[in-house]
């Protein structure tokens, strides 16, 4: 399994808005990806600025 972790600096204001996008947007679309097997949205309790995004790879 691979493990891809990213993340972005959001302005607090518009994270709930990055991350209906970033569901809606990336999260279909890595689903049409046989190798991807799943995709969690944090937002991090010590930067509320940053989110966090790990993504499940089957393999690399």
């Amino acid at each position: 399994m691979v493990i891809e972790l990213l993340n972005f600096k959001v302005v607090p204001d518009l994270r709930e808005d990055f991350m209906q996008k970033d569901a809606q947007i990336w999260t279909t679309g890595l689903a049409e990806y046989a190798r991807f097997l799943g995709k969690q949205v944090w937002i991090s309790p010590n930067h509320h600025t940053e989110v966090i995004v790990i993504i499940r790879w089957a393999m690399r």
